[in-house]
């Protein structure tokens, strides 16, 4: 077994072992705990307590002062126009297209699409209101939460079954969208 190897640098909060540090915000005596980088070298650091650290990454901006030169543009403007040569090679056929022999076949999807469902599948298309020919993870969601505002139990509080009406339709949901991911 190969012994633990230890890490160079600390990627958690407080980033401070062993030392003591004051919040460099004026006027706070907490300690401080965090540090934020004073400038874009990222090489000295503020040490600022949990709310003034917040406050500090809230309006520090790393690109703020940056000036673009004249290269940057250059491979902007190459980049967004591609002006790169890019050859794209057919042999012939296309991999994509009709050989000819298919033509006659037309497989019948319906039975497809419905084959794919089980029996608690097809009880949770029926909770939600929906069809096998139109399922897809889009549709699925945009009738949830059409089905959400409709069944919800604040919205329907006269319906003592709402709440119980809500949890089938949040575990059908939950059950349809893991089998079309």
């Amino acid at each position: 077994m190969r012994p633990k190897t230890k890490r160079r640098s600390k990627y958690f909060a407080p980033q401070n072992e062993n030392i003591a540090h004051k919040c460099d915000h004026p006027g706070c005596p907490e300690a401080g705990e965090f540090r934020a980088p004073k400038d874009r070298s990222l090489k000295e650091y503020y040490w600022f307590c949990l709310k003034h650290v917040q406050e500090y990454n809230a309006r520090w901006n790393y690109y703020e002062g940056m000036e673009e030169d004249e290269e940057d543009k250059r491979e902007k403007f190459r980049r967004r126009f591609r002006f790169d040569s890019r050859v794209k090679y057919n042999f012939g056929f296309d991999i994509n297209g009709n050989f000819e022999f298919f033509d006659d076949y037309r497989p019948d999807f319906s039975v497809i699409s419905e084959a794919r469902f089980s029996k608690d599948e097809r009880e949770c298309l029926r909770i939600m209101e929906l069809d096998v020919d139109s399922l897809d993870v889009d549709t699925l969601k945009k009738h949830y939460k059409k089905a959400v505002k409709k069944y919800h139990p604040d919205v329907n509080k006269e319906d003592k079954d709402a709440e119980e009406k809500f949890k089938l339709l949040s575990t059908a949901y939950k059950s349809l969208l893991a089998k079309l991911s």
